[in-house]
């Protein structure tokens, strides 16, 4: 639970966010109304977008000294990180309490995805190819199709424009940390280029602890990867561009796959994405895109400590056509779209089916009228197994006072059952259905000249959800996935951030109630309480800032086992930036600067102390 003055300072940050004084500095990120795409798929403006969403600049990642992605997103409101050990370990996100299942990856657009799983390996995209990040909590299939119950993690590699500017960077620091990085952006006439390749590694620790009876090995487990981005648009003539993008990365995490061997057990990665994209503007109201994308997911396993042989084989290949089309008018702007996907999936087991393929068709409406704001879409995903799926969502927004706007909302969602799921292997089962959900939720923000706040309650209700249950009490190995169960998530978000005694402030607290309407069990790796609170303070050529987070206890497990119960705890951050020289800035961070012990996932590590120290070449 919290102690009372951590409620106190967030509460604090409101007011003072909210307040009618104007401070003097002038906050990079705060400088005029922040772009999101990703909340209906065109551009708008953060105050004007009728959605739960954040948008994480390339400044604000390069500031903190955040060391992976997940450290960026466990500083959001609502958003929590389970991780089964140190960096490249399977990761899983949790959005306002919805499964790790339930959130869609993109990547300039094109989703990166295990379609056996039914996740995105997000330990494997390195910060060093972001040049921004855009979440979207809340449903979000009626514009995104399966899967995107509880919202949409939209990545954004860099982009070139104007000059060439080229950028570097390298870092050391505790248990063998290493990264490099190395990139260049612009535009040469009608060409915008970016191309950007980075490398880290890690010795790491052991993944596991001795609460993991099954899979303890107390090795060092560590970590590589290897990555590049890149992109070139081509100006055909004003208003129509062919982009083409690349994005790959090859990593290596070593695991802990079982105590009864203590050498060491491995596994290789590679995930890939290629997109072309031909926009049109054909006139003042209409705006054509036509993409095609192709996005692959391959794992390996390697155990025992015999690299050369492989235990296990895993690999998605996507292959999407989108066209969409953006209509401004005077009767607002209307977004009419369709998409072909294919899914393939290859393994070393047998699997019943091994394709999907999904026809889509979207429609979407946004609308603004004086004070008043209106946003409106609906979806039909038609699935070669299940059939047609009808999803929708509904927002209104009134600005009431100046900065302020007060919303309401509602919208629909679904997910389709893994390949996992319905086919693995002696376990599968094919009898699936998809879930679906219903999310209701009331907002009431604030944006002005640098200071923003936010308070949101949302209700999910989400049905036929898939879990693990023994379909013979009288056969131990009968436990398979089902439509057991069916569990409702309600909570509320606050977020505020403000300029303060020349310190930048953000903070954010979550409430939630996420359980298993059929048990009453509290959701496994579900915080009923977070908080994430950070300071920055620019003095002369230094930037210094700190970051508190906390998370209260935690069930474990879905039977809510006091034996495998998580803990509450607290951890501190602490950044330092040095700008020696015109385009040169020296680094440093501490993670975890009292050295806690705790766990975000049952029976697996996390990091204790750590320093990192670099320089960072940035025109």
């Amino acid at each position: 639970m919290f102690k009372p003055q951590q409620c106190a300072l967030l509460v604090s940050l409101v007011s003072l966010a909210c307040s009618g004084q104007a401070y003097a500095a002038n906050v990079p990120e705060f400088a005029g109304d922040p772009v999101v795409v990703t909340a209906g798929r065109v551009a708008q403006s953060l105050s004007r977008t009728l959605a739960d969403a954040t948008v994480v600049t390339r400044e604000e990642i390069e500031e903190s000294g955040a060391q992976t992605l997940q450290q960026v997103l466990s500083r959001q409101a609502a958003v929590s990180i389970a991780s089964n050990g140190g960096p490249g370990s399977a990761s899983s996100i949790y959005i306002r309490g919805n499964k790790d299942s339930h959130t869609v990856v993109l990547v300039d657009g094109v989703r990166i995805y295990s379609a056996t799983l039914g996740t995105t390996t997000i330990q494997n995209i390195p910060l060093a190819q972001i040049e921004r990040i855009e979440i979207l909590r809340g449903p979000a299939s009626s514009l995104y199709g399966a899967d995107a119950i509880g919202g949409v993690i939209q990545i954004f590699t860099r982009k070139g424009e104007g000059e060439p500017r080229w950028n570097a960077g390298v870092e050391f620091g505790s248990r063998g940390t290493g990264k490099l990085s190395a990139g260049v952006a612009g535009k040469s006439g009608s060409t915008a280029y970016s191309l950007q390749f980075s490398h880290a590694q890690s010795d790491g620790f052991s993944a596991t602890n001795s609460r993991n009876t099954d899979y303890y090995n107390p090795d060092n487990d560590g970590y590589r990867n290897d990555s590049y981005a890149a992109s070139l648009t081509q100006t055909l003539s004003p208003g129509h561009d062919l982009t083409v993008r690349l994005f790959q990365t090859f990593a290596e995490a070593d695991i802990d796959y079982t105590n009864a061997w203590k050498g060491q057990d491995r596994s290789k990665s590679r995930l890939t994405g290629q997109s072309v994209e031909s926009k049109n503007r054909f006139n003042d109201v209409w705006t054509s895109t036509l993409r095609f994308a192709r996005s692959q997911d391959k794992s390996e396993e390697f155990h025992n400590g015999d690299f050369d042989r492989r235990t296990s084989f895993f690999q998605t290949t996507q292959n999407e056509w989108q066209w969409q089309n953006d209509l401004s008018t005077k009767l607002g702007v209307f977004i009419l779209g369709a998409s072909h996907l294919d899914q393939k999936i290859a393994s070393d087991g047998t699997y019943t089916k091994n394709s999907r393929t999904t026809n889509a068709g979207f429609v979407s409406y946004q609308l603004e009228l004086g004070k008043h704001l209106l946003q409106a879409s609906l979806r039909n995903d038609h699935d070669d197994q299940f059939g047609g799926k009808m999803t929708g969502k509904a927002g209104y927004g009134y600005r009431f006072a100046d900065g302020w706007l007060a919303r309401v909302g509602y919208g629909t969602g679904y997910k389709a059952p893994s390949f996992n799921d319905l086919y693995y292997p002696d376990s599968g089962n094919p009898n699936l259905k998809p879930e679906s959900s219903k999310n209701t939720e009331l907002a009431l923000q604030y944006r002005k000249d640098g200071r923003s706040a936010s308070l949101t309650l949302f209700q999910n209700k989400v049905e036929q959800l898939i879990q693990w249950a023994q379909t013979n009490p009288a056969d131990s190995n009968s436990w398979r996935p089902s439509n057991v169960d069916r569990a409702t998530i309600r909570g509320l978000s606050l977020e505020a951030a403000a300029q303060w005694l020349s310190i930048d402030w953000q903070g954010n607290l979550t409430l939630m109630d996420a359980r298993d309407d059929k048990t009453g069990s509290w959701l496994a790796n579900r915080p009923r309480q977070s908080a994430s609170v950070s300071a920055a303070k620019q003095w002369e050529k230094w930037t210094l800032g700190a970051e508190q987070q906390v998370a209260s206890r935690r069930a474990g497990d879905a039977t809510n086992s006091e034996a495998k119960a998580l803990h509450g705890y607290g951890v501190t951050n602490f950044f330092a930036n040095y700008r020696f020289a015109k385009n040169w800035t020296a680094t440093a961070r501490a993670d975890n600067l009292f050295n806690r012990e705790y766990e975000t996932a049952y029976g697996y590590n996390t990091g204790g102390l750590g320093v990192f120290l670099g320089v960072r070449f940035s025109q």
